[in-house]
This record gives C-alpha cells, structure tokens and sequence, in this order.
C-alpha cells in the first residue's frame, strides 16, 4: 500500500475540557498518512483514481471549526472517520497536536491509527 501524506494542516476547532478552552476556536495540527492504491500514477502519471489530498485538506479545514470535542482523542477518532469514510482510505494515519496547550512543551497531541472494515 502506498501513502499519502499531509503534514502540518493547521485547522481551528473548539477543543478541551476546561471552560476556558472552549470558549473560541484553538489551533490544531494535524499530520495524515493516508493509504491509498496509487499504482497507475506510477505507470501513467495521471490523477484519475488518485486520494486527493487538496479535498481532504479542504474537508477538514471547514469542517473542524463546525465541531466541539473534549478530547484530542475523540477529534482525532473524527478526522479518521471522515478520511475513511468520505474518501474511501483503506488506512488512515492520524496526529493532532495542540501546540501550546502545555507550559514548556511546544505541542501535545495523540496519534491513532485506523483501518477500513
């Protein structure tokens, strides 16, 4: 299986547990891996049939501030659900990171990994 990625989305969403976090939209980072079969792009250089990765990017950046999560977990188990989902990855490799939600760290986050059914 070959990937496709995206580093370094930056989305705004409302996202954590304490009230002061949830009263505007925060950045989040997020980093795709995404399976995709991309055998013909080898062969013939052409985008038909390829993960596109400018509608997931797009996707994500109008849907996440539309959204209101405690955790980074549970956002994250959404990003999956929709690349799996919507775009029909049959592998999906999720990071979101907060950055500056923690004093001395310059990001904190989760990464999870999803497969199809």
């Amino acid at each position: 299986m070959d990937l496709v990625f995206i580093k370094g989305l930056k989305c705004q969403t409302t996202l954590g547990v304490y009230a002061w976090e949830r009263v505007a939209l925060r950045p989040v980072l997020i980093d795709l891996d995404i399976g995709a079969d991309q055998e013909s792009a080898f062969t013939h250089d052409n985008a038909v049939g390829l993960m596109n990765y400018d509608s997931i990017s797009r996707r994500l950046a109008e849907l996440l501030p539309t959204l209101s999560y405690k955790t980074v977990e549970r956002l994250a188990a959404h990003v999956a659900d929709v690349v799996l989902g919507e775009f029909h990855a049959p592998y999906v490799r999720v990071t979101i990171g907060k950055p500056g939600a923690v004093p001395n760290a310059a990001m904190v986050g989760v990464v999870i990994e999803r497969r199809r059914d």
